[in-house]
């Protein structure tokens, strides 16, 4: 038996907890009814004094027999305490009782001689004609002190075997409730990574199992989940990695076999891919810090209108023969967050808008008391409403954006969520207005709500 199991303890505690009861239990009866047992005792020698006082009374002689000599006995004294009457056995001997100071007194003495035995003796004063009188009346209490400890008795013996039962009975009832959890635990136990579509039974009772099993199997749907967003990421890191190391490997092992090969070509060519590949590598380093969650963000004061128009002048340096990019409705407006992230935002929907826009792309930023829009426009093709959700996932290129002439790795718009809900705001897509194109809707929030938040 394992005694730390929750099983034991509480059968443990609830048969600790019935011995205490039944034991206070136990006492407060033996006391109720010894007390009852000596008060009937007292009724019945007052009842003896009556009708001792009332044969005194009518002159008749009082009545004195006595027929258990051993258990009972009965005196009558006058003013002075002198024996007058007495049962036969305690004739000659002195009163057994002291005077009472009121009319009527009850005590329990050991001194009485005629065995050595607890007596209960009632003393009553009563007036005659010519005087006082007392009658004194005794009774063994061995009947009551029999009574009280086979009462003890009965109770020593069937309390604790009522605990024993109860004890039993809780083991079984415990049992049967933990049942389920252990098959629960069991169940869970041996879950492994190749069956995480295993699943535990839920009793449908709608009680604390019921949920508990319920939460197992909505935290096995979350890791079966997880395992595999993290195997399809896996494959797809490999195969954005396998991709440029194959074309790299490819250029050099040819150069070297041709002699007349175009070196520099070769270089250009295998630099732009270490390009390709840093970039992923960066990329696959922001998204596996923002998934354990170590990615540091700052709450500093920065100027949206800042960080657009520093990324919009880097964009037209950078890209020659590009669409035309209009500022014109970018107001002044901050909110509170991490510049640096924020710039890597705007960054990643300019340079998707740039890199799909026929000829032009629209920027403004607006704000109010709560949010602060970023919106970038473009003309281009356009997202259908299917896919504009699942452009956010990661590694996913539409058929439009497949061509790796125009870059992109499938992660940037990823990123571009994850920091816009890190910051407290969404990211969205929905139609240009007026014509085929894109518009990119960010929201933040605003520089006064994100204080108040704080």
């Amino acid at each position: 038996m394992n005694r730390r199991s929750i099983r034991w303890r509480i059968t443990a505690i609830a048969a600790a907890i019935a011995l205490v009861v039944l034991a206070l239990v136990a006492v407060i009866v033996v006391t109720v009814v010894g007390s009852e047992l000596r008060q009937n005792l007292d009724r019945s020698l007052a009842q003896r004094a009556d009708q001792i006082e009332a044969a005194a009374l009518i002159d008749a002689g009082p009545a004195l027999a006595n027929s258990a000599s051993q258990d009972r006995f009965a005196q009558v004294l006058d003013g002075d305490g002198v024996v007058l009457f007495s049962t036969d056995n305690v004739a000659g001997l002195p009163a057994l009782a002291d005077l009472p100071s009121d009319r009527q007194e009850a005590r329990s003495r050991s001194d009485v001689p005629i065995e050595d035995d607890l007596y209960r003796v009632l003393v009553r004063r009563f007036d005659v004609v010519g005087g006082t009188q007392y009658v004194v009346v005794g009774e063994n209490v061995d009947d009551v002190a029999d009574s009280v400890r086979a009462l003890e008795l009965t109770l020593a013996l069937a309390f604790p075997a009522a605990a024993l039962v109860l004890a039993g009975s809780v083991w079984r009832l415990v049992g049967r409730t933990l049942r389920p959890v252990e098959d629960i635990r069991r169940q869970v136990a041996e879950v492994g990574l190749e069956d995480l579509d295993r699943r535990v039974p839920t009793p449908g009772t709608d009680d604390e199992i019921d949920r508990l099993a319920t939460t197992m199997n909505d935290m096995l749907d979350r890791l079966e989940n997880s395992a595999i967003r993290q195997q399809r990421f896996v494959a797809d890191v490999s195969h954005e990695l396998r991709t440029p190391l194959t074309r790299m490997r490819t250029s050099i092992e040819v150069d070297r076999a041709d002699p007349a090969a175009d070196l520099r070509g070769t270089l250009d060519s295998v630099l732009d891919d270490s390009i390709d590949m840093q970039q992923l590598v960066e990329d696959l380093l922001f998204l596996a810090r923002h998934d354990a969650g170590s990615t540091p963000i700052r709450a500093d004061l920065v100027d949206l209108d800042v960080v657009v128009f520093d990324e919009v002048q880097d964009l037209r340096a950078t890209v020659s023969n590009g669409p035309q990019i209009d500022i014109g409705g970018v107001t002044a407006i901050g909110t509170v967050g991490d510049d640096r992230q924020l710039r890597r935002l705007v960054r990643i929907i300019l340079a998707n808008a740039t890199r799909y826009a026929s000829s032009r792309v629209d920027v403004s930023l607006e704000g109010g008391p709560i949010d602060v829009t970023i919106t970038v426009t473009d003309d281009g093709p356009g997202i259908a409403p299917a896919d504009r959700d699942r452009v956010f996932e990661r590694f996913v290129r539409l058929d439009e954006s497949r061509d790796r002439g125009r870059g992109g790795t499938g992660l940037g718009l990823a990123i571009a969520s994850d920091i816009a809900n890190v910051h407290g705001g969404t990211i969205r897509i929905t139609d240009r207005p007026g014509g085929p194109g894109t518009r990119v809707v960010v929201t933040l929030p605003a520089t006064n709500r994100r204080y108040a938040d704080e």
